[in-house]
């Protein structure tokens, strides 16, 4: 593979928004570059490693020097070849223009850190976590310079109007078309008009000022005929939604029209902003000022969901989800006695955010104060959430409950089963520590009963228990039974285990649900495992790890209108995650999606999604029976464990319908040997199979710290002979494509973990590794012939799929994973 290609895994450089590349033949010394250093030095290089995912260049200085470059140290990387490039006709036809008359040069100002700024027109921008992507005019030609300021450098941005600003203003689509088209934007390109809000979101104060200051030039209107006139919905479903809110005067317009299905709270907030001009604020980002906070109480802003950003002279800017709220914003102003400036945010990242800045539930049950001083507020985004500050919390939480229990007359005995004491300060210290597992990101709390020695809670973080806490084991006992009357468990059952749900909106600020497993262990003594549902959200199909053949491949099978697809892997390896994502990229209007599951951790609008309750009959096999009398186009059931509900998913395939579940199985070949072993008629099952997915999850490298060096040959010849083993391939053909496709000067290069602020130990969030094996004519053959698992895997590699040990190589020669993680989900 050519290193300095744009589509090579080590270079990337996108071109504009809306624009391709030309099909001219590209010039000589296209990645010849100029780099500017934040200290004020230049160096000319040939650029041959760049790409927004890694913390470095590659610079090749001369032909015999080869230097790595922190982007830390990077005012700003230039091309010195000019590029060309031509209007994306099809982008453009697809949001229904017919002539090409766009502007293309855009004026921009980029303030940088060091107080200076950079200024010129680009024919547009691409903004990447890592930094920001200009596409400079060059003076007397068609011509643009690609240009790179990485985020480190970036104060702020303020770019001419985007194309779809664009578009609107030179008459080429409507306002309203252009809304209707960022329903499908999705599916056009990487930079998208359908990021609009997420591309303008605010993150500070200034900018929400300025923002505010325009916004007092549009005119007002309700949000009906705003939908109605931007086409998002018809008269008719208005005129229902309105039929309906007459019967139900607490339900907002908005809601209603979202579950009837006419449209998304992303669209109706597009609306809002667009033809509004009311300000979306990034509210995970945006640093909030304290005394806006001690102007609305928490138990206020939790129960309405309103967020104070700022104060500005005798106004008070909040965030909601929707600012045509007109009784809310009264109450806020009787309430506070200021006039309200309503913001728009997103509703999941408000209620994340609220539960942050107000930081427990204490203040749900206190005075009708703020809980809390300015120090508690968490001014970053969740990922940085560090357990340091959430833990001196939470030890004031413990000191007070100790002194409370000293304080208490009753023995100490009395005080280890009685759930009353300290009630107030033990329904905070569970909130607290259930917000805070949410706010890291864990996926379980686990809580630990010792005998003679502390209770033990950890959290589950990237597939990892962390210590959090320990708590004297005098309150093992209250701990465990307020958990119990949350979930609506028996308090006095402690020799059989117990299974629950606790809906924390309930009991605190967080819209999440818990399942509970309590467990007796010995000396009669407890352990409980929370595991947090909800809040998740799909990732997109494109954005999981799948390589670029292989994401094909998976999306011509999930364009099939009828067949099996399977899903497998053990207990945590982000099956029901990948069902979700590609439920989400075949959700579409026209299509019919019924969801069996247990539990439900993932929502998306448009799915017709069920708990199963196998307690009362309600299982995977009769949701499915019932789901066939209900007209479908796809069918997700949470997991095939028995004959039964497989049966009925592949005759549910055979029968114009799309099927998906999941098997814990260890791999693809396996799922189908496991299938057939149930009493599945195979003749039925390879006319039904269109393919098997297997994954594991594998900790990924933190991109700003990770450390690399040159692969030994010892090291090399190890890698070689894992990806080789039982497969008949070359190990020198092998180890040549590595080379070519890896290797930097024929070297092939490791990373390793080392640690930073940013992560945990060197790890930061987890990869899929997976092997994807399609339902083939080979494959079926073997189905039907009862074929062996060693068969069937053999047969899946001729027609080229790498097994889970082959992917998770890879990744590693990428830069993505370390040879620890590797070897943890393929040994």
């Amino acid at each position: 593979m050519d290193r300095s290609t744009p589509e090579s895994a080590a270079f990337y450089w996108p071109p504009p928004p809306f624009f391709r590349r030309s099909a001219s033949p590209p010039p000589a010394g296209r990645n010849d570059c100029e780099v500017a250093f934040a200290d004020g030095r230049v160096t000319l290089g040939e650029l041959i490693e760049f790409n927004v995912g890694v913390d470095s260049i590659g610079l090749r200085l001369s032909r015999e020097e080869v230097k790595r470059i922190k982007l830390a140290e990077i005012r700003s990387i230039k091309l010195k070849q000019p590029a060309a490039y031509d209007v994306d006709s099809a982008a453009l036809d697809a949001l229904g223009a017919i002539a090409i008359g766009v502007e293309k040069q855009k004026p921009f100002v980029v303030s940088l850190v060091d107080g200076t700024k950079m200024t010129g027109n680009t024919l547009g921008f691409i903004r990447e976590k890592a930094g920001l992507f200009l596409f400079l005019a060059a003076a007397a030609s068609a011509d643009v310079v690609n240009c790179f300021i990485p985020a480190s450098q970036i104060k702020d941005v303020q770019i001419g109007p985007l194309l779809g600003d664009t578009l609107v203003e030179k008459h080429i689509v409507s306002a309203d078309t252009l809304v209707l088209a960022l329903n499908n934007q999705a599916k056009l390109r990487q930079e998208k008009i359908g990021n609009y809000l997420a591309d303008r979101a605010i993150i500070s104060a200034e900018e929400l000022r300025r923002a505010l200051r325009e916004q007092g030039k549009r005119p007002n209107a309700q949000l009906g005929q705003i939908l109605i006139e931007a086409q998002l919905i018809t008269p008719e479903q208005l005129k229902e939604a309105l039929t309906i809110q007459a019967a139900h005067r607490e339900r907002r317009i908005g809601d209603i029209l979202i579950a009837m299905g006419a449209v998304s709270i992303r669209l109706i907030q597009f609306a809002l902003s667009d033809k509004l001009g009311i300000p979306y604020v990034n509210v995970r980002e945006f640093k909030i000022a304290a005394d806006a906070l001690e102007v609305i109480d928490a138990a206020f802003a939790v129960r309405y969901q309103v967020l104070p950003l700022l104060r500005t002279g005798e106004s008070l800017v909040v965030a909601v989800e929707n600012p045509l709220a007109s009784e809310l914003m009264q109450d806020l102003r009787f309430k506070t006695g200021m006039a309200i400036a309503p913001v728009v945010a997103d509703p999941k990242e408000l209620k994340v955010r609220i539960a942050k800045e107000y930081s427990s539930a204490e203040s749900r049950f206190a005075d009708g104060r703020a809980g809390f001083g300015p120090q508690s507020l968490v001014e970053t985004g969740r990922d940085s959430l560090k357990p340091g500050p959430a833990l001196t919390q939470v030890a004031d939480l413990t000191d007070q409950l100790a002194r409370e229990t000293q304080q208490s007359a009753r023995p100490i005995r009395d005080v280890v089963t009685d759930t009353r004491v300290s009630e107030n300060t033990l329904v905070k210290l569970i909130n607290k520590i259930i917000i805070e597992a949410h706010a890291q990101g864990a996926s379980d709390i686990h809580i630990e009963s010792n005998a003679g020695c502390d209770t033990r809670i950890r959290f589950r973080k990237d597939g990892d228990l962390e210590d959090y806490l320990d708590l004297p084991q005098a309150y093992n006992n209250s701990l465990v039974s307020r958990i119990k009357i949350m979930a609506e468990l028996d308090i006095s059952e402690h020799r059989h285990p117990q299974d629950g749900k606790i809906e924390f909106g309930r009991h605190g600020p967080l819209a999440i649900e818990l399942r509970v497993a309590v467990i007796p262990t010995s000396n009669g003594l407890e352990d409980v495992v929370l595991r947090i549902l909800g809040g998740a959200e799909p990732v997109p199909l494109d954005q999981i790890g799948f390589s670029n053949q292989d994401l094909t491949t998976l999306k011509k099978m999930i364009s099939r209108t009828y067949g099996l697809i399977l899903v497998c892997g053990p207990t945590g390896s982000g099956k029901t995650t990948t069902l979700h994502s590609i439920l989400r990229d075949i959700n579409t209007p026209d299509v019919k999606i019924w969801t069996a599951e247990d539990p439900i951790e993932i929502t998306q609008s448009g799915l017709r999604q069920v708990q199963v309750q196998s307690k009362i009959g309600w299982t995977f096999a009769a949701a499915m029976r019932a789901f066939l009398r209900a007209d479908p186009d796809v069918i997700m059931v949470g997991e095939m464990r028995d004959a039964e509900t497989t049966k009925i998913g592949i005759e549910a395939s055979l029968t114009g319908h799309l099927v998906f579940s999941t098997l814990h199985t260890n791999s693809a070949a396996e799922s189908i040997v496991r299938l057939l072993d149930l009493g599945m008629d195979p003749f039925n099952f390879a006319d039904a199979l269109i393919g098997v997915l297997s994954q594991r999850l594998a900790r990924k490298l933190c991109p700003l710290c990770k450390q690399s060096h040159t692969a030994t040959e010892t090291e090399t010849a190890d890698l070689i002979g894992e990806y080789c083993t039982d497969t008949g391939l070359d190990p020198a053909a092998v180890l040549s494509r590595w080379r070519a496709d890896f290797g930097e000067e024929g070297r092939l290069t490791l990373r390793t973990a080392h640690g930073c602020e940013a992560c945990s130990n060197g790890y930061k969030g987890r990869m899929v590794v997976y092997e994807l094996l399609p339902g083939t004519a080979q494959i079926k053959q073997l189905i039907r012939s009862h074929g062996t698992v060693p068969q069937v895997l053999a047969a899946a590699q001729e027609s080229g799929m790498l097994s889970l040990r082959q992917n998770a190589i890879e990744k590693l020669l990428r830069g993505d994973l370390d040879l620890i993680g590797v070897r943890a989900v393929t040994s």
